[in-house]
Formats: C-alpha cells, structure tokens, sequence
C-alpha cells in the first residue's frame, strides 16, 4: 500500500474518534428531542447513570480509534498494532449508539447510526483484512 493511501485512511479514522470524543463528551446536549432512556436498555439504567455510560463508551471509543488512527499511520513501526485498536473502538462505538439510541426513528441519524455504520465498516475491514497496513 502507498504512505499517500494509508494516510488517508489514518486521517479518516482520526477524524472518525475525534467525532466521538467532540460529540459524544456533550451528549445529550445537541440532541434536545432525546427521551433520556434507551431503547436496547429499557428502564433498566437511566438518567445520569446513562449520561455517564453514553459519554463514557463514546469517548473509550474515540481514544481507541484515535490510536488505531495512529497505528495505521505508522504501520511500518510497529505492525499489526491497528487491529486490536480497530476492533475496540468500533465495536465501543456500536455500543455506545446501541445504548444511545432511544428508539425515535425520525433522530436516528442525530442519535449516531452514521457513525455506527463507519464503526462497523472499521470493524469488518479490522477483521477480514488482518495485514492490511503491514
């Protein structure tokens, strides 16, 4: 693979985690239509208790796929180091739109499903193509 394309693809999982940790250290701040329950959890965890989960999952995954970015960057140092980062930070960022997510159809896309399909194109590609970036 070209440096030119594994930069690109570092840069874009870079900015893919720091989109995590931007939007998800504010949740449920920019979305005011949010229920303040989950729709996988139910009424099992709520309130403050889901906040914290929400914003906690959402910036673990951010700092992993941060790192991942970093690790395909600089892949020739230190091979086979993005693919445990990958797979982290994309199945914590499933996670946290799993958890996230309260069940309105119309919020879908304000509530994170772009950024869990991205999470799981990251996941699928950390998973058949495990000497990507060697």
């Amino acid at each position: 693979m070209t440096l030119w394309v594994r930069v690109v693809i570092a840069f874009v999982v870079f900015c893919h985690g720091f989109i995590y940790i931007r939007i998800g250290s504010v949740l449920p701040g920019p979305i005011k239509e949010w229920r303040g329950s989950s729709w996988l959890l139910g009424s099992t965890l709520t309130g403050d208790r889901l906040t914290t989960l929400v914003v906690g999952l959402h910036v673990i995954a951010g700092i992993a796929t941060i790192a991942c970015s970093l690790a395909i960057g600089f892949a020739p140092s230190v091979p086979g180091s993005w693919r445990p980062l990958a797979i982290t930070g994309a199945a914590l960022g499933v996670a946290a739109f799993a958890v996230f997510w309260d069940g309105q159809t119309q919020l879908l896309f304000q509530e994170g499903a772009i950024g869990a399909v991205v999470s799981v194109i990251l996941l699928a590609t950390a998973m058949m193509f495990p000497a990507a970036f060697r």
